[in-house]
């Protein structure tokens, strides 16, 4: 029982809440109408204002419209009745102008008529005259016409002399022609005589020209072969050899390199120490040496086995351990002469690996004109100008 009275109890709650959420629902929406409702009104009182002020503008346009149609059909009637008085006076002065033309075409006519027999008069008087005159020009061609007559047959003798003079002219012109014509034929016989031989001098001419022409283009292809192998072969030479360990004291023989920073036209051999001279010319070689402690240093620059230049140095055991020396000369060089540092017995050289007090440097200044002469002569022989030997002197390369 008391399960029951719960039951129903809950359910009048639930349906009290649904209720009361259904009612406060519908009062809501009722008072989203009511605003609607207000907006509407609102809406409705502002169109009826603006209606009434419409309604009064356009009263007041309809009256101002009235108004000028009214000034506008007075103003065209007072204007109707203008021109109505203007028609009048315009076709009042139109008659009289008719009236006044009509009585100068009368005038006029009277005074053509006079002017008509004036001109009747005149005709008839220039009539008589060139009758006369006719009859006058008749008498004068007739003795004209005598006159011709006369005169034609003096002018027949005349032609007939003229035809006989005219013929014999012309037998003296035919007989002067024969002449020129032979002597025309002969003077273009002698031209053409002439122009033969001209025209076979002018070909022996041409033939030469043509030789020399061709020679010289011979000689120009020779010329820019040659300009080209100059341009494209490099005279360039030069190279650094330098030490990275001491020399030891040995002597009697070639200073040999550890390594070279540059060597350009490859005529160096640092493991022999041997330059061959690669390019002929003049040649600038610089020497420089660091002597070991209390040691001497006795080298010789030395070209194809000959001594061109020393370096000696000794030190003192009072002054100094080490000293620098070098050497400096210009030599003139022909391809294949072979330079040297040569040393002799006793010479002690002091090298580091990061010091390289010993150098040995040379340089191309000026290539020497034979060069230019090799690579001119390979052209003439049809030689490859680039692949110019050294050639065999003295026993050297």
């Amino acid at each position: 029982m008391d399960n029951d009275l719960n039951a129903t109890f809950e359910a009048c709650n639930t349906f009290n809440k649904k209720l009361k959420d259904t009612i406060k629902g519908l009062i809501d929406c009722n008072s989203d109408r009511k605003r609607e409702f207000d907006g509407l009104k609102s809406d409705h009182e502002k169109l009826r204002s603006d209606h009434n002020n419409f309604e009064s503008s356009a009263t007041r346009e309809n009256d101002l419209r009235k108004n000028e149609i009214k000034s506008l059909e007075e103003r065209s009637a007072k204007d109707n009745q203008a021109r109505i008085a203007d028609t009048n006076r315009v076709e009042a002065k139109f008659d009289q102008e008719n009236n006044m033309r009509k009585e100068e075409i009368k005038a006029l006519d009277s005074w053509v008529k006079g002017e008509n027999d004036a001109r009747k008069t005149e005709i008839a008087n220039l009539d008589n005259f060139a009758h006369t005159e006719n009859d006058s020009r008749k008498a004068e061609i007739s003795a004209i016409d005598r006159f011709a007559k006369v005169e034609n047959e003096a002018r027949k003798a005349d032609i007939s002399a003229l035809n006989q003079r005219c013929d014999n002219e012309i037998m003296a012109r035919e007989s002067e022609d024969k002449i020129i014509n032979e002597r025309v034929d002969k003077e273009v016989t002698d031209r053409e005589q002439a122009c033969r031989e001209l025209q076979n001098r002018m070909d022996c001419q041409n033939d030469d020209k043509a030789r020399e022409l061709e020679e010289l283009r011979v000689r120009m292809n020779k010329e820019n072969i040659f300009l080209n192998a100059v341009n494209s072969k490099t005279m360039s030479v030069y190279f650094d050899a330098y030490r990275s360990k001491a020399y030891d004291g040995g002597g009697e023989e070639n200073l040999t390199f550890n390594g070279v920073h540059c060597n350009v036209g490859k005529g160096f051999d640092m493991d022999s120490g041997i330059f061959t001279v690669p390019v002929g010319g003049m040649y600038f070689f610089m020497f420089h040496i660091a002597t070991h402690d209390n040691k001497k240093a006795l080298l010789s620059i030395r070209k194809n086995g000959d001594e061109v230049a020393s370096i000696f140095d000794q030190n003192h055991k009072d002054n100094h351990k080490n000293s620098m020396a070098g050497q400096s000369i210009v030599l003139d060089c022909a391809r294949g002469d072979e330079i040297v540092i040569y040393a002799y017995t006793g010479t002690w050289l002091a090298d580091f690996p990061m010091n390289h007090y010993t150098h040995w440097v040379g340089m191309l200044l000026k290539p020497d004109e034979n060069e230019y002469n090799l690579i001119r002569k390979s052209v003439e022989e049809g030689c490859d100008p680039t692949a110019v030997e050294a050639p065999v002197e003295n026993g050297f390369h």
